[in-house]
């Protein structure tokens, strides 16, 4: 009786060695090379016709501060390299300026006459479009942007305008509120 216990024993050992030794190459095994992922284009230029936008794209990064800079020149507009292109799944984020050192309007000075339903069409480097619906217009203090919400991962192909708006402040140049257009593609 011993000897047979011994035995079953020595079975279950081994099984379960089996089983772990096949975990083990299991998860050493390799798989096959995923096909790439065609990339999209990156934009080089911006409409919005409802409001007679139609300016170049200037790919922009972070400041020393770790911010999104702000395109060059108030008729240009900003589009934030660091995240998705327009037309990629997740959120494209451009920004502008909404007037200019002179006081004169700039680029997305009249960004608040959006609504949704409006279209804002992006130009590719291969000249394709891609077409955007604006679905929600949101102000926000400077300081309390949901930068998740704007920057953030998203399963939508979305594209979210930032522009200054609210009462500027000449000790800190700077405006009180961040309005965003939050847009989708058609």
């Amino acid at each position: 009786l011993l000897l047979v216990i011994f035995i079953l024993l020595s079975f279950v050992r081994s099984d379960r060695a089996s089983e772990k030794d096949f975990v083990e190459m299991k998860s050493q095994t390799f798989s096959p090379t995923p096909t790439p992922t065609p990339t999209t284009a990156p934009p080089v230029r911006f409409i919005i016709p409802k409001i007679l936008v139609d300016a170049p794209v200037i790919p922009v990064s972070v400041d020393a501060e770790g911010k999104m800079e702000l395109p060059p020149q108030p008729a240009d507009v900003g589009w934030y390299q660091l995240g998705v292109k327009p037309g990629e799944k997740g959120n494209a984020v451009v920004a502008g300026h909404l007037d200019s050192a002179t006081g004169a309007g700039a680029i997305f000075g009249r960004l608040s006459e959006l609504v949704p339903g409006d279209a804002i069409i992006v130009t590719k480097e291969d000249n394709q479009q891609e077409i955007f619906e604006v679905v929600q217009k949101e102000i926000f203090p400077f300081d309390q942007v949901p930068i998740d919400m704007v920057f953030g991962e998203s399963e939508e192909r979305n594209l979210n305008l930032i522009t200054c708006t609210g009462v500027f402040n000449q000790i800190t140049s700077n405006y009180s509120h961040r309005m965003i257009i939050f847009a989708q593609k058609q």
